[in-house]
């Protein structure tokens, strides 16, 4: 074997192969980060910067044009009101009107036709290079109130810009008229009537040229090649950077000539009046790059800017180039002192390499080498004798520690499928009663836990349901939680069938004056959900020398009425829903823990559910739960994920939740129990306003 062949072999060769490995991945790790940070650095900010100029742009026209709409307005306002009545009137209105305000080009007062439509009266006063000029519109050969202009906000009844054109006729600009409608119809007073009395008059229009505009969207400049355009809001260009697209062709039919169903999809956006910022293609220069668009309110236009990804990317592109460079030259470097570096530390270890194969082998009484050095390689030597008694010894540890382990998470499954086999799983609770829709579930942090939840009739038309959450997690936590659990529900009956004794315990000559009297007395209210949580809390105040407590919301529902009554130790404020209206949290009483101290008085509340409306029920693994940046989830985004269960029975929206906290947490760890509990109530007649009668 040649002397490189043991050297490629030899654990310098090996050592330094894997450092600059391991220092190579890492070098490309860190540029493709740095890299990949400043590129997204740079498109956030990119996008900032587009997002500014189009917000500056859309500004600099609604402030020319947002101006403009109301000068029409004004005159439509003198016209009802009788301020200008005549023509010599308005013919000096209009030209104060041009004199006011340069942007107008042109300004008409046109009056609703008789019923044949032949008597037209429109005054019209417009620019010329020798000053204002007026004219009458109409006759036989322009009848305006044909036209869209006069038509269109006549039967709107409300102010209509109209698509921008270009008139040959007024001066050879680009152009867009404001027309406003004005009524007639008043009472003696003056003072303008509604409903049959009142009716469209006219139509006042203000000619805008936009010359100015076609002007200011051809000077942006987006880099080197990037571009604004103006798009109408029914898709023609306005302007393009293009020669011969303005006015000629539609954001759709560049859609369909390039068969572009992104592009027409963002039409349709903007002449919804949309405002995205999303990578595109540019049709114009076929570079990829960003598209910015938004709306102009006063007009229904929008307007888009194109920026070049390369061109934004540039300056990160260039510093990679750099940091590649820099990087490699120092890679050769470290190469070269590695290999050094190498080649001296490994050479002693030569020496123990047979001994520590021995010992590999399972030879644990295998004899090492003397060595009188108290360098790291004597360090070694005497590292391997230790070892071989420290291996003897845990061996022997391990396969007993082994045993205990297994045992114990075979414990901990029994253990857990006890604990869920005590809570109810008969869903929905009562099959004979369709007065309610109720699902709950559970899901714990650990193999067992101290979350539970429970229901069950406690009389005739009551029905009590509940969620608990212990304090602290594991094998003492669903110790006090069936503890807890079994009270509540224990409490709870003993209160409803004391009742019950009550009502039974009249005598025989009672019973036949209470059942004569039945249909005229009110129902009987069920257990109050105060006193269940107060005797609850004294039996578990009793040597309580482990200081647990729980926190627990206890409800109380009349299936027939819908009143709701509870109480809360403590517990998270629960969720109304509703139906049609927006979800909200249930204000807390502020009433303490349960099992801390003893002879706590707690507040019972009451509210009444109408049929469709829900109450959630929770604990705070839900509110809790972690994203992989340690955000949590929070009360806001639980309302947001409860909004729009109006059409979810409860068991949808039990699992809609569900898969909303675990979509949040995004894989994270859970840090505590997930318990939830949806109640709808459906009515006495067991249907909600949304479904049909339950069988």
């Amino acid at each position: 074997m040649s002397r490189l062949e043991k050297l490629t072999q030899g654990l310098a060769f090996r050592l330094s192969a894997w450092t600059l490995t391991a220092a190579g991945l890492v070098f490309v790790l860190m540029s493709a980060a740095t890299y990949l940070m400043a590129r997204e650095a740079l498109l956030k900010n990119a996008e900032a910067n587009a997002r500014t100029l189009a917000q500056a742009i859309v500004m600099r026209i609604e402030a020319r044009l947002a101006p403009i709409s109301r000068v029409p307005q004004g005159v439509a306002y003198e016209l009802e009101d009788g301020e200008l009545s005549g023509e010599p009137a308005i013919f000096k209105r209009q030209r104060r009107v041009l004199a006011d305000n340069e942007e107008i080009f042109g300004m008409a007062v046109a009056f609703e036709p008789d019923g044949s439509g032949d008597q037209q009266y429109a005054p019209y006063t417009f620019r010329s290079p020798l000053g204002p000029k007026t004219t009458h519109l109409g006759g036989p050969g322009y009848r305006y109130h044909n036209m869209d202009w006069y038509q269109i906000p006549r039967e709107l009844g409300r102010m209509v810009w109209s698509e921008p054109y270009f008139d040959e006729g007024g001066g050879g600009v680009l152009m867009a008229t404001c027309s406003v409608p004005f009524f007639t119809g008043g009472d003696a007073n003056g003072t303008l009537r509604h409903g049959e009395d009142r009716r469209v008059a006219g139509v006042v229009t203000a000619d805008v040229s936009l010359e100015w505009l076609t002007r200011l969207v051809a000077s942006v400049r987006v880099l080197d090649t990037g571009y604004a355009s103006l798009i109408s809001r029914n898709g023609t260009y306005l302007t393009h950077p293009k020669s011969g697209v303005a006015f000629n062709e539609t954001i759709f039919s560049r859609a369909e000539e390039h068969d572009d169903a992104r592009l027409r999809e963002i039409g349709r956006d903007m002449l919804r009046g949309g405002s995205r910022f999303i990578p595109y293609t540019s049709r114009h220069t076929g570079k990829p790059g960003f598209l910015t668009y938004m709306p102009l309110p006063t007009m229904g236009w929008s307007l888009a800017v194109f920026s070049p990804r390369d061109e934004l990317l540039a300056d990160v592109q260039r510093q990679a180039l750099v940091t590649a460079a820099l990087g490699g030259g120092g890679f050769l470097l470290l190469a070269a002192l590695i290999g050094l570096l190498a080649r001296t530390v490994t050479r002693p270890l030569g020496r123990l390499a047979a001994a520590a194969c021995e010992v590999a082998g399972g030879n644990l009484e295998a004899r090492l080498p003397e060595t009188a050095s108290r360098d790291e390689v004597g360090e070694l030597t005497a590292s391997f004798a230790h070892m071989q008694t420290s291996l003897r010894d845990y061996i022997r540890d391990l396969t007993q520690a082994t045993a205990s382990r297994e045992r114990m998470e075979s414990e901990l499954r029994i253990a857990h499928d006890i604990q869920m086999g005590i809570l109810p799983k008969l869903f929905p609770p009562l099959p004979d009663r369709h007065e309610i829709d109720l699902y709950a579930s559970l899901s714990p942090a650990r193999e067992v836990g101290g979350d539970f939840y429970d229901f069950f009739p406690v009389g005739r038309d009551q029905f009590c349901f509940l969620v608990g959450d212990v304090s602290g997690k594991g094998v003492p936590a669903a110790f006090y939680m069936a503890v807890a659990k079994t009270l509540l529900k224990s409490v709870a009956e003993s209160a409803a069938g004391a009742g019950q004794r009550r009502t039974d315990d009249r005598g025989g000559e009672r019973a036949v004056a209470a059942a004569e009297t039945a249909a005229a007395a009110p129902p009987r209210r069920g257990p109050e959900p105060a006193r269940i949580l107060g005797r609850v809390n004294d039996d578990l105040a009793k040597d309580n020398d482990s200081c647990m407590f729980v926190t627990i919301f206890c409800a109380v529902l009349d299936m027939n009425t819908g009143e709701l009554r509870f109480a809360s130790a403590g517990h998270n404020p629960p969720l109304i829903l509703r139906r049609g209206a927006a979800p909200e949290y249930l204000p807390a009483p502020g009433d303490p823990v349960a099992g801390a101290l003893p002879g706590v008085t707690y507040t019972s509340g009451a509210l009444t559910l109408a049929s469709g409306d829900a109450i959630l029920l929770y604990t705070d693994g839900v509110t809790e739960a972690m994203n992989p940046a340690q955000e949590l989830l929070g009360e806001p985004r639980l309302l947001e994920l409860a909004a729009g269960a109006d059409g979810l029975d409860a068991r949808g929206l039990c699992e809609r939740l569900a898969e909303g906290v675990q979509a949040f947490a995004a894989g994270a760890d859970q840090s505590d129990d997930i318990t939830l509990l949806v109640l709808r109530f459906r009515g006495a007649d067991g249907t909600t306003p949304d479904d049909t009668p339950a069988a």
